[in-house]
């Protein structure tokens, strides 16, 4: 049986990432260590992310990679949303989740499915923090 409430936290953490990328890449949050380092926080110290690509970025590499392109769509449609999220496996602090991510640039739609890993903490806004994130495409329509 899953717990509801580590799963309701994993949704929260996940909406509110993709929320915090929205606003960074289309400028709508300033670009200050205040800003940055709430998301910043929310990524475990060997934290890595597996992209659509195959290439897996490093927690220090991908910060850089997205502090760099602040406000990078503030002049295009930019949007992206969460689907079908499920918590797949919760093992002592660690949980598995999967969900699919999609998003507008211009007039393109492109979706991913993500597996994401996250360790429960307390000292987090959502009480989890993320360990691990593996996207696929998802075939395009």
């Amino acid at each position: 049986m899953i717990d509801q409430q580590i799963a309701t936290d994993c949704i929260t953490e996940i909406t509110e990432a993709h929320r915090f990328f929205v606003w960074w890449f289309k400028g709508e949050l300033p670009d200050t260590d205040a800003a940055w380092s709430a998301f910043e926080d929310t990524l475990a110290p060997g934290f890595t992310l597996i992209a659509p690509s195959g290439n897996a970025i490093a927690r220090e590499d991908l910060l850089r990679g997205l502090r760099a392109n602040h406000a990078q769509h503030k002049d295009v449609e930019f949007r992206i949303w969460i689907e079908n999220f499920q918590c797949r496996r919760i093992e002592g602090n660690t949980v598995i989740t999967t969900y699919e991510e999609w998003q507008t640039l211009g007039n393109e739609t492109r979706g991913r499915l993500s597996t994401a890993v996250f360790q429960r903490n307390p000292a987090m806004p959502n009480h989890v923090r993320w360990l691990h994130v593996h996207e696929t495409w998802l075939p395009e329509g």
